[in-house]
């Protein structure tokens, strides 16, 4: 043992395993120990084996618990975010369906109380028909008193005379007698003379008896007739003076005025030569005035300012454009009034053409006052009329709106504008019975008369000649003003003569090329001298003529 330390197990390496020739030597009881002491070792290394398997066991199942954790937190979040995606779409779907079915129930209580306003409407125009009803059977029953208490009248006058037919053959044949007696006559000769006698008497009475109740009647019927016509013109709207000569048209804002004006005047200015009017600008708040003799020009300026207004731009250059521009849209002018008139005496069904014509009738004067104005107070009085004496007041009051159309007509046909007018009316469609109650109109006073031929006679004469309906003094300044104008229109080189400021000014334009600077004084003087010579006017007349030399080129 003092020569080697023994092995790591007890066992000496030199002596015990191996001998001196190098083979392993080995005793039994140091095999057994040996053998113990490895299986020892070899169970504590598996048994760390087993901790060191059941620790990573348990650390998996532990990552495995988070990760199903962390699955689990992930999964309650997207239900929450699909829950909550799901609540805001059901949200915005009942947000939707409440605002379509507020939207349809306002819709419903809207249209409850348009049937409401219809149902009103209606009761109000049944109340209307019954109240009418009711005075005209209370009419009836006053005229069918009246024919009783004439028909008790009558039966009385009848016994009356019966009774004195009665005292009449008695004393005839006392008569009879008597003179059989007394002048020994024949009874034939006695009842010959005794019946001419009283026939000479009845007849009397019975002449006296008729030209009582004739007159009478006629009284009545003079009565009737005056209500009737009192009826007929106290539903016609009479029109004011001063609507024959100026129009006014309304401003957004006093602000406008400013801009209509212009600077030191020029935009006013350019209006009034470009359209012919005069322009009236005073402290009327929001309006300003046109006015004119012509009804064209003053159409025209009326609605070239209303363009100028709505669109804003306002200036020399544009105002010309506008005005030329409105010029040659006087026909839908002229469609817009004859469609109000229309609608304002609730006839329809016309053609384009006969509203168009209708509307130009405005354009037209005669004894101070527009055929358009004449042809409304004709057609009020006629359907107003008609319904008094409960017949068609519709085709009345189509016809007293069309009884002067062909006026309107630019071709100057000759002949009478009621023949005219009838044949236009039933080319465009109208009924025979309007076309003949308007062909009526032409023939004599004393000739027999349809009807309605009559009814449109009457009403025509009752338009012309009520108080206001003519202004003679107007339509004698409008001609002498029209013949101011043609004067100047018939000079060489005059494009254009308008008459302003109430017929103390007349502006002529005349054309460059022809008319030269010198020329323009030669030309008012001699202008000045005709009017004078031609024209009976008060005062004094101003003539401006106006030359003007314009160069226009665009830049591309």
């Amino acid at each position: 043992m003092g020569g080697h330390p023994p092995g790591r197990y007890g066992i000496d390496p030199a002596s015990s395993f191996f001998s001196p020739g190098g083979s392993p030597v080995l005793n039994r009881g140091d095999a057994v120990a040996s053998y113990g002491y490895f299986m020892t070792s070899i169970a504590y290394i598996l048994a760390a084996a087993a901790f060191f398997a059941a620790f990573l066991f348990a650390l998996s199942a532990r990552r495995q618990a988070q990760r199903a954790d962390a699955l689990a937190r992930s999964l309650e979040n997207a239900e929450v975010e699909h829950a909550a995606d799901l609540e805001a779409r059901a949200t915005s779907r009942l947000e939707k369906e409440r605002e379509q079915w507020e939207s349809e129930r306002r819709r419903r209580i809207d249209e409850v109380a348009k049937r409401e306003r219809e149902i009103a409407k209606r009761q109000a125009e049944v109340t209307k028909r019954r109240d009418q009803l009711e005075e005209r059977a209370a009419a009836l029953d006053g005229r069918a008193e009246e024919l009783a208490e004439n028909s008790r009248a009558l039966d009385l006058r009848i016994s009356k005379t019966a009774e004195r037919e009665k005292r009449l053959a008695q004393s005839e044949d006392m008569l009879r007698r008597k003179l059989e007696e007394v002048a020994g006559l024949s009874s034939d000769d006695a009842r010959n003379r005794l019946l001419a006698e009283v026939s000479a008497e009845i007849e009397g009475e019975v002449s006296r008896l008729v030209g009582k109740a004739e007159k009478a009647a006629r009284a009545e019927i003079d009565e009737r007739i005056t209500n009737l016509a009192l009826n007929a013109l106290s539903r016609v709207r009479g029109s004011v003076v001063g609507e024959g000569t100026i129009a006014v048209v309304r401003l957004p804002s006093d602000e406008m005025k400013g801009r209509i004006i212009g600077r030191e005047g020029r935009n006013i200015r350019s209006i009034e030569n470009a359209t012919g009017v005069d322009l009236l600008i005073d402290d009327t708040p929001g309006a300003i005035v046109l006015s004119s003799w012509d009804p064209l020009r003053r159409a025209v300026a009326v609605k070239a300012v209303e363009n100028l207004v709505e669109d804003g731009r306002i200036h020399p250059a544009r105002i010309e454009e506008v005005v030329e521009k409105t010029r040659r849209e006087v026909d839908d002018i002229a469609r817009e009034r004859g469609e109000s008139l229309c609608y304002e005496l609730g006839v329809s069904g016309f053609s384009a053409r006969l509203v168009l014509l209708l509307g130009k009738l405005d354009f037209i004067t005669e004894g101070g006052q527009t055929l358009l104005d004449r042809a409304r107070s004709v057609a009020w009085i006629a359907g107003a009329i008609a319904d008094e004496l409960r017949i068609s007041g519709d085709r009345l009051r189509r016809a007293g709106l069309l009884h002067e159309i062909a006026r309107a007509e630019e071709d100057g046909r000759p002949g009478h504008s009621a023949v005219l007018s009838a044949d236009l009316v039933q080319r465009l469609g109208e009924s025979a019975e309007v076309s003949q109650a308007i062909r009526t109109l032409a023939q004599a006073p004393d000739a027999p008369r349809t009807p309605d031929g009559l009814i449109l006679a009457t009403a025509r004469r009752m338009a012309i000649s009520r108080p206001g309906a003519r202004k003679e003094n107007l339509q004698r300044h409008m001609d002498r003003l029209s013949d101011v104008e043609e004067i100047a229109r018939r000079s060489e080189g005059v494009t254009d003569a308008v008459v302003v400021r109430a017929g103390r000014e007349m502006r002529v334009h005349v054309r460059a090329a022809d008319v030269s600077d010198e020329t323009t004084t030669l030309l008012a003087r001699r202008l000045a001298r005709e009017v004078e010579e031609k024209i009976d006017y008060p005062g004094q007349i101003r003539i401006l003529v106006i030359r003007e030399t314009r160069a226009i080129t665009y830049a591309v």
